[in-house]
């Protein structure tokens, strides 16, 4: 079994896909604090974009749930924004206040468009989130030595991560097996 967990409208084959906020065909609502899963029946659990929304108070739950319910052997994989990343490129970046975001509008980000060298703009929304809509908030941040943190105190090992460049910022994909 393979799980997508936050997979919004982003619909992978071979997985069940989860999402609490979206309604959307091949999408299941799930509490993923509490998935209706045995004990090691998990092949891979894969998030993206996911751990960020989670708020400080529900962290450790849900790292705890995915190990739970991976079969040894089975693999965690989530790519989040790199936090270290992401507060170095805000302090070198033009400091350029242009408008006031538009909820909903594509790619409006300030009035700054998709660009990482303004600090309001792409820099922002991956701070906070986009915020348009319920679930589309920032709660939490990551680095490369935290994810390996968490791999070790959930009892997850052989933690990987790796850096990439995806939904216009930097991102951290780690990789861990129970």
């Amino acid at each position: 079994m393979k799980l997508h967990l936050g997979s919004g409208k982003n619909v992978k084959e071979g997985y069940i896909n989860i999402d609490k906020y979206v309604d959307f065909p091949g999408v299941e609502k799930l509490d993923i604090f509490n998935l209706p899963y045995a004990d090691d029946s998990a092949d891979e659990i894969l998030s993206e974009h996911l751990v960020e929304h989670i708020g400080f108070k529900d962290e450790e739950r849900f790292w705890r749930e995915c190990a739970r319910i991976l079969k040894p052997g089975g693999k965690l994989v989530t790519e989040t924004p790199d936090m270290e990343w992401l507060c170095k490129q805000f302090l070198e970046a033009e400091d350029s206040f242009k408008e006031f975001y538009k909820v909903g509008a594509k790619d409006h980000y300030f009035g700054n468009g998709r660009s990482v060298e303004q600090r309001w703009g792409m820099i922002t929304t991956h701070f906070f989130g986009n915020q348009n809509g319920d679930g589309q908030f920032h709660y939490n941040g990551y680095t490369k030595q935290k994810l390996i943190r968490i791999a070790d105190m959930i009892g997850l090992k052989d933690c990987t991560v790796v850096k990439i460049f995806n939904k216009g910022a930097q991102a951290l994909v780690a990789s861990m097996v129970k």
